[in-house]
């Protein structure tokens, strides 16, 4: 399409506003969940439990209309647009099944659910969730486009977060660790490591010019900063593992999200079959090898929650249906009343477990399995980046389906854009197997000539 300068007078070319409303919709769902609308400016207190308390208030609490009306209307647009697309709704299709299938069961846990408002409510906001950034990644159409959007977001968002250097009283906890607009330091420590991870993946293999270098310099630089002074230590260590991984090659990280699906596979299936043809109880064995304060007390609470687990670990307690329901406990004089007020497990796999059961968390990793071995002649470094940071961090924190999680909606993302990448590769087949290598010509459709000339 030939693009011709504005006659108006705003003076802007066509070109340039095309690009700048196709990020418009990726921007407002970004700043969304980054709580970039909506910052903390309470003064963090020194009671845990109180600052608790308060945060699960907010959770639980109802959203604003506009909220409400934010996830129907881009998915509206997002649906319109992905119509447009019907050449590759097919693959779109055929590629999610299990994705689909899996939203399927979020919302038919309702019938045995113990909250099933709650339930209906929060899957039927997941449903509109991913079919909004689904749109937005087929909006942006193209790859490089795409990492545009997300890089010049990370800078604005980057600058905003600094901001909060000059509040010190509202953005540093009493332990003196940065917390940003965030309320806690573990949310922030979560998007600054994600955000650092995608400057390190567009400054390795995106960035062209000198320009868009040392915009991505300047992003691994000032988040790099920021991690280090909020002391999130758990998303400072998956970037250690991760950004060396990205540096060597862009294949590694795919192999970073398989290997953390084989390791739950083995913990949630193979070693409690093993154990139980021993005899052995799976849930006493597992508390004999780790203490229940190993992992800053994530040990302590998994321990809590597996009596509730065994109650109903095939089919769980229903999507929704755990934690933030019903009313606040008044528990600040209990010994152990972070348990009551906590509204995660710190897992994200056993957080599917207890309120999805064994069944459906095993389905949703082959699932994804599948997804990552067929596309991955399709996947780009930045997108299987995303896929790892998130397989990463939902062992030791909780964002699988869990909201409107800033790295949920990351690993979204990163399944949509190499859905995309690869259903607009030539020669593709709609269906789960005999998927042939990008980009390379079918033989038969070949001159006999020209094929023996290329081999």
């Amino acid at each position: 399409m030939n693009y011709v300068r504005s006659h108006g007078p705003l003076r802007v070319s066509t070109r340039k506003l095309s690009l700048f409303l196709q990020g418009v919709p990726l921007f407002l769902l970004l700043a969304w969940v980054t709580k970039a609308f909506s910052p903390d400016l309470r003064a963090k207190s020194a009671l845990m439990a109180r600052d608790l308390e308060l945060r699960l208030e907010i959770v639980s609490s109802s959203a604003a209309l506009w909220k409400q009306l934010l996830l129907p209307v881009f998915t509206m647009v997002c649906l319109l647009w992905i119509i447009r697309s019907r050449k590759v709704l097919n693959t779109y299709f055929s590629l999610l099944l299990p994705l689909l299938l899996f939203g399927f069961f979020l919302l038919a846990s309702v019938f045995w659910s113990d909250s099933p408002d709650d339930t209906l409510r929060r899957a039927i906001r997941q449903v509109l969730l991913f079919t909004s950034v689904a749109g937005m990644v087929v909006i942006s159409r193209s790859q490089n486009r795409f990492v545009n959007h997300l890089q010049i977001f990370s800078v604005f968002l980057l600058l905003y977060e600094m901001s909060f250097l000059l509040m010190p009283h509202i953005s540093f906890d009493i332990f003196g660790n940065f917390t940003g607009l965030h309320s806690a330091k573990n949310e922030f420590g979560g998007i600054a490591g994600a955000f650092l991870l995608i400057a390190v993946c567009t400054y390795r293999y995106y960035a062209e010019t000198a320009r868009e270098k040392n915009i991505a310099l300047f992003c691994i630089l000032g988040w790099g900063f920021l991690m280090l002074i909020s002391g999130s230590k758990t998303p400072i260590g998956f970037v250690v593992l991760l950004i060396p991984l990205a540096i060597v090659s862009k294949h590694l990280l795919r192999y970073v999200s398989v290997a953390v699906i084989v390791l739950w596979l083995f913990i949630m299936v193979f070693f409690p079959m093993l154990l139980f043809g021993l005899g052995e109880s799976p849930i006493e064995f597992y508390r004999s090898m780790l203490p229940e304060d190993a992992l800053t007390g994530r040990t302590g609470i998994w321990f809590h929650l597996l009596t509730d687990i065994k109650k109903d670990w095939m089919f769980g307690t229903a999507y929704g249906a755990y934690w933030g329901v019903g009313a606040i406990p008044e528990a600040l004089d209990i010994k152990y009343s972070y348990y009551q007020l906590l509204h995660t497990a710190h897992s994200g796999f056993i957080d599917l477990v207890l309120e999805m059961g064994v069944f459906a968390t095993v389905f949703w990793l082959l699932g994804l399995w599948t997804f990552l071995s067929i596309t991955k002649n399709s996947a780009d470094p930045l997108s299987s980046g995303m896929i790892a940071y998130a397989m990463l961090h939902n062992c030791l924190e909780t964002s699988f389906v869990h909201g409107l999680h800033f790295v949920w909606v990351l690993m979204i993302i990163g399944i949509m854009n190499i859905l995309y990448s690869h259903a607009h590769k030539p020669n593709f087949k709609v269906r789960f197997g005999a998927i042939p290598v990008a980009d390379e010509p079918d033989p038969s459709k070949l001159p006999t000539n020209a094929y023996a000339r290329n081999s």
